[in-house]
C-alpha cells in the first residue's frame, strides 16, 4: 500500500488510502469549482450535495475506489510497472509469476514469525481452547478488523515488525476505537493518558489522539520499537512491557538475574494479566494461522483498502460532512463518521486543526468534492434565535445546550448585554457539542463515595450526558481526584 497525501486544488480530489493496494488520485472533473470561502460559487450543504452527486455518478468509472468488492484489484498504471524482459529463445520454460495475495488473513500469515516454543504449553493450549470455543468472537473481530487491520498491518510491514504486532489491537480492544478500560486506557491500542503524552498523542478539550487511528498506531509502534530495542530484540519481554510497563518488567528481570534465575519472560514473576498476555496473543495467532485445525471458519477479509483520509481545510461538523457523503441509503450517517473519527471529542474538527477526516473509501470522492464547494461557514450547523423580553445569554445558551462563550464568540459580542428582538446566531452540533474555542467546561473533582448517579443529581445533568462528555461507560469506576466534565 502506498500512502499519498491528497490536496484540494481547483476540484482535483486527492484521497489518502489507508490500506493495502495502490493509492489513487481521483479527479472529479470539476476544474472550474470555486475554492471554499470565496464569495463566488459558495454553496450550502444541500446544494453542494446535489451538485456533486450527478457529477461523481457520471464519472464513477474514473472516481470510484473499490472498498469492499471481492473482485481482484485493478491493475496499476503502466508507468508504475517494471519494463518487460523478453524471454530468451533458448529458455525451455517460463517461470510462472508469483501468486498475488488477495486475502488479508493470508497476508497477515505471511508476516507471522514469533515462536511460541518458550511459552508454557499449558497456558497456550488453554487460550487456544478458550478462543476456539467462541467462533462468534472471530466473526465480530473480522467485522471490525476489516476497517482498521489493513492500515495497521501496512504500518507494521513498513517497520519490518512481526505480523503478530498487527494483532495486538485484537487483544487490547477487539479492534474497537471506542474501547475504554477500567484503568482509563482508551482506543485501539489502549493508551493511558501519561503514556499517550509521552509518545506525542494530543489530549485536550477538542482532541484525544489516543482514539485516532493514524496517530495512535504511530505512537504504539514507536513504543513497541523502543521496547524491542530496550530488551535486545526479545519480543516476549517487549510485549510484556507494553502491557505492564517496561519498569515492572525490567525490575522482574533484574530480580531473577540477581538470584541466578532466568530472565526469560516465562520465568518472571509478573501479575497474571501480563503472564497471560503473550499466550493470548499467540493463541489468536495460531488460530488465524490454522483456523480449520481449531474448527474455526474465518469470515473472508479481502486485502484491499477500506478507509481514506480527506482534508476538510477548516473547522467542520462531522454531521455536516456525513450529509455530503451520498444520497439516500448510500449516505454515511453522522454516527458512522464519528466512529471512524473517535479522536474528535466535540463532534467537530478543532478551530485550528487538524481538519482531516477518516472516511470509508467509497464515500471519499463524493464527500471531498462536496466540501470543496461548501463555504467555511456552512460547514458548521447554526440556529437563528430572536431574543425575547427577559432572556439573557445564559438562558439562551442553556436552551441550545451550548456555552455563553460560544454564543458570544459566534456573534462577536464584547459583553453579555443583549436586547429584545436582537438576532443571534447559535453554533449547533449533534449531541450538544460546542464550537467555541474559548469555551471552558464545568469540571467536578471526584471525591470518595461519588457515583455517576449522585454527580448527575448534584449538577442537574443526565447520566447519558456525563458518560458522553467524559467518554466513559455507565459502569465506569470513579477514582478520587478524577476530573469529570459536568456542564458546558
Amino acid at each position: 500500500m502506498k500512502f499519498t497525501r491528497i490536496t484540494i486544488t481547483l476540484g482535483v480530489l486527492a484521497v489518502l488510502l489507508l490500506s493495502g493496494g495502490c493509492a489513487s488520485l481521483v479527479d472529479t472533473g470539476a476544474s472550474s469549482a470555486q475554492a471554499p470561502g470565496d464569495d463566488a460559487g459558495v454553496a450550502t450543504a444541500e446544494q453542494a450535495q446535489a451538485s456533486v452527486a450527478a457529477e461523481v455518478s457520471d464519472k464513477s468509472a474514473e472516481t470510484t475506489i473499490a472498498a469492499r468488492q471481492p473482485a481482484p484489484q485493478p491493475a496499476a498504471p503502466a508507468a508504475s510497472l517494471p519494463p518487460a524482459t523478453p524471454t530468451p529463445a533458448t529458455a525451455p520454460t517460463q517461470t510462472a509469476p508469483a501468486p498475488v495475495v488477495t486475502d488479508m488473513w493470508q497476508r497477515l500469515r505471511d508476516n507471522f514469525r514469533l515462536s511460541d516454543r518458550r511459552l508454557d504449553p499449558r497456558r497456550l493450549h488453554y487460550f487456544e481452547t478458550w478462543y476456539a470455543a467462541r467462533p462468534k468472537y472471530f466473526e465480530r473481530l473480522t467485522e471490525r478488523a476489516r476497517w482498521f487491520l489493513p492500515y495497521v498491518l501496512e504500518e507494521v510491514e513498513k517497520r519490518g515488525m512481526p505480523g503478530e504486532i498487527a494483532l495486538l489491537p485484537a487483544i487490547e480492544s477487539a479492534f474497537r476505537p471506542d474501547a475504554v478500560s477500567r484503568s482509563r486506557a482508551v482506543g485501539l491500542w489502549q493508551f493511558i493518558s501519561a503514556t499517550g503524552r509521552r509518545y506525542g498523542l494530543r489530549q485536550d478539550w477538542w482532541v484525544d489522539e489516543r482514539r485516532d487511528l493514524i496517530q495512535s498506531t504511530r505512537a504504539a509502534l514507536d513504543y513497541l520499537s523502543f521496547l524491542e530495542k530496550e530488551f535486545n530484540g526479545d519480543w516476549e519481554l517487549a510485549l510484556a512491557s507494553y502491557n505492564a510497563g517496561e519498569g515492572a518488567v525490567r525490575r522482574a528481570v533484574k530480580r531473577n538475574l540477581k538470584h541466578n534465575r532466568s530472565g526469560d519472560y516465562t520465568a518472571l514473576k509478573l501479575r497474571r494479566e501480563t503472564t497471560d498476555y503473550v499466550p493470548k496473543l499467540l493463541a489468536v495467532r495460531n488460530i488465524i494461522s490454522r483456523p480449520h485445525a481449531f474448527g474455526i471458519a474465518l469470515p473472508p477479509l479481502p486485502d484491499q483498502h477500506t478507509l481514506a483520509v480527506i482534508d476538510a481545510r477548516s473547522q467542520t461538523d462531522l454531521s455536516v460532512a456525513a450529509s455530503l457523503s451520498g444520497l439516500g441509503e448510500k449516505r454515511l450517517s453522522a454516527k458512522q463518521l464519528r466512529y471512524f473519527n473517535q479522536g474528535y471529542k466535540r463532534g467537530t474538527t478543532p478551530p485550528n486543526g487538524p481538519h482531516t477526516l477518516v472516511v470509508p473509501v467509497e464515500h471519499a470522492p463524493q464527500m471531498l468534492a462536496a466540501l470543496n464547494r461548501l463555504s467555511f461557514e456552512a460547514r458548521l450547523r447554526w440556529a437563528r434565535h430572536q431574543v425575547r423580553q427577559g432572556e439573557n445569554l445564559s438562558v439562551i445558551a442553556h436552551k441550545y445546550g451550548v456555552s455563553v462563550a460560544s454564543v458570544m464568540n459566534a456573534n462577536n459580542l464584547s459583553s453579555s448585554l443583549i436586547h429584545p428582538r436582537q438576532e443571534l446566531r447559535i453554533p449547533l452540533s449533534l449531541g450538544n457539542y460546542q464550537y467555541a474555542e474559548s469555551s471552558t467546561p464545568k469540571v467536578h473533582k471526584v471525591r470518595r463515595g461519588d457515583s455517576l448517579w449522585g454527580i448527575s443529581r448534584r449538577y442537574g445533568v443526565s447520566i447519558d450526558n456525563l458518560t458522553r462528555w467524559n467518554r466513559i461507560p455507565r459502569n465506569a469506576l470513579l477514582h478520587p481526584g478524577q476530573s469529570l466534565v459536568v456542564g458546558r
